[in-house]
């Protein structure tokens, strides 16, 4: 079962003023050990009591990459002897990304 049909259980279950302990030992009786972890169900109880009662997750995406392939691409053409330390700092990312793009662009092996 997906993880927003049980938070739609947790939901009911708080309303009826049942307890974490209470709803995860009874979720787990109906759909088997260890589906429902006392904690994760602490957690949505807390959200509850905080008034947030948005069944949803955030989104936790990777955070959109700030270099352009084709500018890279441009700046090692016009200047092959720069380091991969020198196209982070003019970039604003760490070496690691720098290194990464320069493999998605064949620049390295």
């Amino acid at each position: 079962m997906e993880n927003l049909k049980y938070r739609v259980i947790y939901e009911y279950e708080f309303h009826r003023g049942t307890s974490a302990a209470e709803t995860a030992r009874r979720i787990n009786d109906v759909y088997g050990d260890g589906v429902a972890k006392e904690n994760t169900v602490r957690f949505w109880f807390q959200r509850f009591r905080s008034g947030n009662f948005d069944l949803q997750n955030k989104s936790r995406g990777r955070p959109e990459t700030k270099v352009d392939n084709e500018e890279l691409k441009a700046i090692v053409e016009a200047d092959p002897s720069q380091t991969t330390s020198e196209l982070a700092a003019g970039s604003g990312v760490s070496d690691k990304t720098i290194l990464i793009h320069l493999k998605q662009i064949g620049k390295v092996k």
